[in-house]
């Protein structure tokens, strides 16, 4: 973002503040909790979720009273997802790579101190894992989060990890800081991350970095699977074909160098 000396509109902040309290686990909200959330009047809430139902940015559920983002925002995502270079020039590449390995395949970017997810190609596996296109974890969740986490300098990492420390989400979550980011060391000397039912208990994922025209870590991709699953497939042969997939993603980002 730019850092220019100019005041923002006041009245746009507060439009985005009633924006901003919806996310993917509080879809409907009532006038009450938005105005709970943003600390608004109101009278003032009311007027901005009108002006914002009229021009389709907000759709107003009357069985129940409550509001929920509107289906003009699904034509600004398309826009938006269009495009991003990195999510049209992985899609086919990582389309072949769920077709070939049946799992499911992710893609995601590291967003100020949070992981966003720009594609998700789910498996018919029993685990559900709710790593929807367009949402955003921790940066320390799961395979692809602590692979982006592990391209950052060490200094940056501190400061994320005491914004938003270690969970424990199984037994077998690493949440010694310490030791953690010793291990991102690793992670990032190897270009690998497995993680085994660290996120998940029976759900293992193979994680590799994506990189840009200068080198830079620009993305992730994960392959994703029940655990049992990813041992009958020889877990060698998966990360040889998602490291494979990083390396033509990389090499259409404009990245030329052989990566692995």
């Amino acid at each position: 973002m730019r850092d220019i000396k100019v005041e923002p509109i006041r009245a746009i902040e507060r439009i985005i503040s009633i924006l901003n309290c919806f996310s993917f686990e509080k879809v409907n909200l009532t006038i009450e909790c938005i105005v709970e959330q943003t600390g608004l009047a109101k009278a003032t809430v009311y007027r901005m979720l009108w002006t914002l139902e009229k021009n389709g940015l907000i759709y107003y559920e009357n069985k129940d009273h409550t509001y929920r983002l509107g289906y003009k925002f699904l034509e600004y995502g398309g826009i938006v997802l269009e495009n991003l270079d990195i999510r049209r020039e992985a899609e086919p590449v990582l389309s072949e790579l769920h077709q070939t390995t049946g799992l499911t395949i992710l893609l995601a970017i590291p967003q100020k101190n949070v992981i966003q997810y720009l594609l998700s190609i789910d498996s018919n596996d029993e685990f559900p894992l709710r790593s929807y296109a367009g949402r955003s974890r921790a940066l320390h969740y799961g395979a692809l989060g602590i692979m982006l986490l592990a391209q950052m300098p060490i200094t940056e990492v501190k400061t994320i990890l005491n914004d938003t420390p270690l969970e424990k989400r199984t037994p077998y979550t690493l949440i010694d800081q310490e030791i953690f980011i010793r291990r991102l060391q690793t992670i990032k000397e190897q270009g690998l991350f497995v993680d085994i039912d660290e996120t998940f208990v029976g759900l293992t994922g193979i994680s590799v970095p994506v990189f840009g025209l200068n080198g830079q870590t620009v993305a992730a991709i994960g392959v994703i699977g029940p655990s049992h699953k990813m041992e009958f497939h020889d877990r060698e042969r998966l990360i040889k074909m998602t490291k494979k997939a990083a390396n033509e993603i990389s090499q259409k980002l404009g990245y030329l160098t052989e990566i692995y």
